[in-house]
């Protein structure tokens, strides 16, 4: 027996090819088969579930010994967020209609909170009306739909920027990189719970796509109490303190978004005239 790829001379009981490593393949090709390479291909194996349950019980342990060296019992940091967005995007796409309609939803009641309190809304449907939208409906609607097609860029796009944050707020005796891994194990598992309260709400009819977005600062705040060894006070300054670096940023994110909007319909107005 022959190796298929470099033609080496191989014995029966060789599982790999002594000469390019190659796996040698002695079963047919099925269905089953495939899925398995997929899956491991992913870093989907027994890892997978024990570092979900580290992360999830003690998400100090994995940090310190990720970070420390120990890599082989855990999945690595980026294949299990890699795999959290692979099974949020294919579970969004398959309803794609209910995520639109549940994450207009929820922006609407969170937007109308804000508004509750806020003396700006006036100034928020002259914005809209800039923007070319009728309403705050058609706005979040809008948002949702482009939150859909851009998923993957939009998740990546948030790590640099929470590892940044949590790297200004809580510091040493972590560098950025080292806060690059941890927050990437923590996006990935709000990642798949934001799947999970999606899948839920489809089954029970009741939107709790707000309350996976609470549940994100809740296990942020967990898991940094347990990594730093923060009493509840000084953990929920920090957590704050966060909070108000994001929505800081939003807020001139939001701002820079509504400008660049004015200025293209100043512009296509010019032109229409």
């Amino acid at each position: 027996m022959n190796c298929k790829n470099c033609k080496s001379e191989l014995n029966l009981k060789d599982n790999f090819c002594k000469e390019c490593g190659a796996k040698i393949i002695k079963e047919r090709t099925t269905i089953k088969s495939l899925f398995s390479n997929l899956l491991n291909a992913l870093g989907w194996d027994s890892n997978f579930f024990i570092t979900l349950r580290f992360l999830l019980s003690k998400p100090q342990i994995i940090i310190k010994e990720y970070i420390s060296g120990t890599r082989k019992k855990y999945t690595n940091p980026f294949t299990f967020f890699a795999i959290s967005l692979a099974i949020s995007l294919f579970v969004f796409n398959q309803y794609s209609e209910q995520f639109i309609l549940m994450s207009t939803t929820t922006s609407i009641q969170q937007t109308n909170k804000l508004e509750k309190v806020s003396t700006s809304t006036t100034n928020n449907r002259k914005s809209l009306e800039i923007l070319g939208y009728k309403n705050q409906a058609e706005f979040q609607k809008g948002i949702a739909e482009l939150q859909l097609k851009y998923y993957n860029l939009i998740s990546f796009l948030y790590l640099p920027l929470f590892t940044l944050i949590a790297f200004l707020v809580f510091r040493k005796p972590y560098n950025y990189g080292e806060h690059l891994v941890i927050n990437t194990y923590f996006l990935g598992i709000t990642t798949f719970f934001g799947v999970l309260s999606f899948i839920f709400s489809l089954i029970t009819k009741f939107n709790i796509l707000f309350y996976a977005t609470l549940f994100t600062f809740i296990y942020y705040s967990y898991a940094y109490k347990k990594i730093y060894e923060l009493s509840f006070g000084k953990i929920l300054l920090k957590i704050l303190k966060f909070i108000g670096i994001l929505l800081l940023v939003i807020i001139i994110g939001g701002i820079s978004l509504i400008l660049i909007g004015f200025i293209f319909a100043m512009i296509k107005s010019k032109i229409l005239i």
